[in-house]
């Protein structure tokens, strides 16, 4: 049987790599698909990736710290959910409602999300099992240790491949990039694209530096479009100029052109 010490450390071990590989993947595979795109990020990458790897540390090690399984598994769902709640209300800081809205949606949901992070602290104590197991002979495989490390970071990679935006998501975004593109381009406002005619004040003001968003709430903004067939998803792609300057793109399927307008 392994001791405290070493099953904690394996379990906070287990915890990074699992932080490191979900965060590398959830964070980086919209820049590796969409290249040259300057997406809006909360933080920067290197240092998303970092808090994950070091959330997962701690969520390992509070899965290994107790030596029966289920209340391990029960501490880090619950510190989880705690991390991810702080998380999601720092990306919405911006006013005071829209941070006790989210806030009044995460205590509702506070139960339901516990469970989406049994798997990954289940996933750890397999883990600590195998090795445990394993490590009761002199003999042991050291096969068997790899292999159940590597299906660690490949679920936790899996995982967070899951966060690559949907494919009409993915041509919003790089359609509105090329509208820019061209509209900067443009002299008068007859040159702009059609799109970009209709938002106020881009001739003037859609200059310099700009970030990327994309969202499938296109309610939330005042912008007239085609009525969307029942089940299709329609995405809408925020513009945020440095200047402060700012619109939005609405994209209904399976119309090509968008509706864009100021929000």
């Amino acid at each position: 049987m392994l001791s405290d010490f070493s099953r904690r450390s394996l379990g906070a071990i287990f915890g990074v790599l699992i932080g490191l590989s979900f965060g590398v993947v959830s964070i980086y595979i919209n820049i590796w698909a969409l290249p040259g795109l300057p997406l809006a990020a909360t933080l920067p990458p290197l240092m998303a990736v970092i808090l994950f790897t070091l959330a997962g540390g701690l969520l390992g090690l509070l899965t290994a710290w107790p030596e029966e399984a289920l209340p391990g598994v029960m501490l880090s769902s619950l510190v989880g959910v705690l991390l991810s709640s702080a998380s999601i209300l720092f990306e919405v800081r911006d006013s005071v409602e829209a941070v006790t809205s989210t806030f009044v949606g995460l205590f509702i949901s506070f139960l339901p999300r516990t469970f989406l992070f049994i798997p990954v602290a289940v996933l750890i104590r397999w883990a600590l099992s195998v090795w445990e197991n394993e490590l009761r002979n002199e003999a042991f495989s050291l096969a068997k240790l790899l292999l159940s490390a590597g299906i660690v970071i490949a679920a936790a990679a899996l995982s967070g491949s899951l966060y690559l935006y949907p494919k009409e998501a993915r041509f919003g975004l790089q359609s509105t990039q090329a509208l820019i593109q061209s509209g900067q381009q443009a002299a008068t406002q007859d040159e702009l694209p059609l799109p970009l005619q209709k938002v106020d004040g881009f001739l003037q003001s859609g200059r310099g530096a700009y970030v990327l968003a994309v969202n499938n709430h296109p309610d939330q903004y005042p912008v007239q479009r085609p009525m969307a067939e029942y089940g299709v998803d329609e995405y809408a792609v925020t513009v945020r100029f440095e200047n402060g300057y700012r619109f939005v793109c609405i994209y209904t399927p399976p119309h090509q052109s968008p509706a864009c307008g100021e929000y």
